[in-house]
């Protein structure tokens, strides 16, 4: 077993690698330390800010500011935080449900209303008036029943996690918030969904719900990243309990 402080804190940055902000930094400091998990199970590792920010430490010029770039294109950018007061009120809005998750929802409740035969013609009659209403309700009815009831609120929570994590990075959560509020996302995670596999691929929906003009290169672009996120040795998803004790 893991040791519970740094199994729980693991647990809790880890909704983060299918967060928009993507998983590629987490995957590097995982690979940087060698036997990552075997030293975990024994205790033998720090749970360091390196591994709460999800940002690799370094003493290099470019890569500090490639990595300072990136981190102020996703909460800058993506999330519009520019300052303490705006990280706080995003946060609240992931963790309520985004305008982008109620949309989907009321899609997802709409085409459940029909029958199969009514969806089917109704999804269709979309394919040449618009495009992106085509894709979405598509998308909704394609992966409808691997969803459970809440739908793609995975997509908001990871994304909360990464901001919380990369807010924490910028200096807009002090060290001791990050780990409050992600014991908030974590918990939520675990009440609306049953696994990693679950949570992910509700998360990767999101993602794909989002984008206009689902291209298939794109496509298989996520979902090569789902299947590397609950396949590959290293990673969070293949190392954790999702039920563990929060």
């Amino acid at each position: 077993m893991l040791s519970e402080h740094i199994l729980k804190n693991l647990w809790k940055i880890s909704l983060g690698i299918c967060s928009v902000f993507g998983s590629e930094r987490d995957f590097d400091i995982l690979t940087k330390y060698k036997n990552f998990w075997q030293k975990a199970t024994k205790n033998k590792i720090k749970f360091s800010n390196e591994l709460l920010y999800g940002i690799l430490s370094t003493d290099s010029y470019y890569l500090t500011k490639a990595y300072n770039t990136a981190a102020k294109e996703f909460v800058c950018n993506k999330c519009q935080v520019f300052n303490d007061e705006d990280i706080e009120i995003r946060l609240n809005e992931y963790l309520s449900g985004s305008n982008i998750t109620n949309l989907f929802n009321k899609k997802r409740h709409f085409l459940i209303s029909l029958t199969p035969k009514e969806k089917s013609s109704f999804i269709d009659s979309l394919k040449e008036k618009n495009k992106y209403e085509y894709e979405s309700f598509s998308l909704i009815n394609q992966y409808d029943k691997s969803l459970p009831g809440a739908g793609m609120l995975a997509f908001d929570i990871s994304n909360y996690t990464s901001l919380c994590r990369l807010g924490a990075f910028l200096g807009y959560l002090d060290e001791n918030k990050a780990h409050e509020y992600l014991v908030k996302s974590a918990r939520l995670a675990q009440k609306n969904y049953s696994s990693f596999y679950e949570f992910a691929v509700s998360s990767t929906v999101g993602i794909l719900f989002c984008k206009y003009n689902i291209d298939k290169n794109y496509y298989n672009l996520q979902l090569e990243r789902l299947n590397k996120l609950l396949t590959h040795p290293k990673s969070y998803f293949t190392n954790l309990d999702w039920n563990e004790k929060l």
